[in-house]
């Protein structure tokens, strides 16, 4: 009787090891599967970093305010508003 409660206890054992095993390579897959899904990510912030770099590059060098003055000024033939070409006017209150 003894000897079949050693084997008993032996093979519980192995399945609760085999068991937490299983649980354990299970749990692996699952943060391998979410670091890779991260250093996706990762990649693609990288990417829309760079292109959000070149974009902001490319509209600051497009044209200054200063520019767009002058060109108003020269080819539109605009000129600044002089203060009594301003007209305060009251809104009614909704």
């Amino acid at each position: 009787m003894r000897q079949i409660n050693e084997i008993l206890f032996r093979a519980v054992c192995l399945c609760a090891a085999v068991l937490m095993l299983l649980a354990s390579l299970l749990c692996s897959i699952r943060v391998a599967a979410v670091n890779d899904r991260a250093a996706g990510i990762e990649r693609e912030n990288a990417v829309l970093t760079e292109e959000i770099a070149m974009l902001t590059a490319r509209f600051e060098s497009r044209l200054s305010l200063d520019e767009l003055e002058r060109i108003a000024a020269e080819k539109l033939g605009m000129q600044r508003v002089s203060p009594g070409q301003i007209v305060m006017m009251d809104l009614p209150a909704e």
